[in-house]
């Protein structure tokens, strides 16, 4: 082997530092795309859970609306009525809204079946008998059961600590008192 000039080790170095500086750039590039891709996931993870807990506490608060009415303090019979069927109605766009909004078939299905015993109240109000499978337990109780459940579901799915430490409200007032169960 010969001897390289002085000429070609030159041109070897700048080459070499070139190399190196394009392999410095690029491994730039790509890390400033992956924080970006990782932040731009953290951010629609982030707006995903915030789109499904408003559908649920939106969802919720209509079957609210709608026990409350159902057990009538301060309505007059239409009324309640009225306020029933509205809040209803509006369970059911949000239930819609929920659906959208959630990967879990579990959230789905207790959100559906909090919506079916709901409408059950309704039924009853307007003087039809309960459905078979609102009689023991009633639909109220039913409601209150599948709202824990979809709270849990929820929860579960937003990444909430213990997410199975929900208080019903039947719990709540049964530890009051026995009687205030009922009412």
């Amino acid at each position: 082997m010969g001897s390289r000039s002085p000429d070609a080790i030159v041109i070897i170095g700048l080459v070499r530092e070139a190399l190196f500086a394009l392999a410095g750039t690029a491994l730039g590039i790509v890390g400033t795309l992956l924080t970006d891709l990782w932040r731009a996931r953290k951010a629609d993870i982030r707006e995903r859970r915030e789109r499904l807990r408003n559908a649920c506490v939106d969802f919720t608060a209509a079957l609210v609306r709608l026990r409350q009415a159902f057990w009538g303090r301060g309505y007059d019979a239409e009324g309640r009525r009225t306020t029933m069927r509205e809040a209803h109605d509006e369970a059911r766009v949000q239930f819609e809204r929920l659906r959208l909004s959630t990967t879990s078939l579990q959230v789905q299905e207790e959100a559906r079946y909090a919506l079916r015993y709901g409408y059950g109240l309704l039924r009853q109000l307007e003087g039809l008998p309960p459905r078979e499978d609102e009689v023991e337990p009633s639909a109220l109780d039913q409601l209150e059961d599948h709202l824990v459940r979809l709270f849990v579901e929820v929860r579960q799915e937003l990444g909430v600590p213990r997410p199975h430490h929900v208080l019903s409200e039947r719990a709540f007032f049964e530890k009051i008192s026995p009687t205030a169960a009922v009412d």
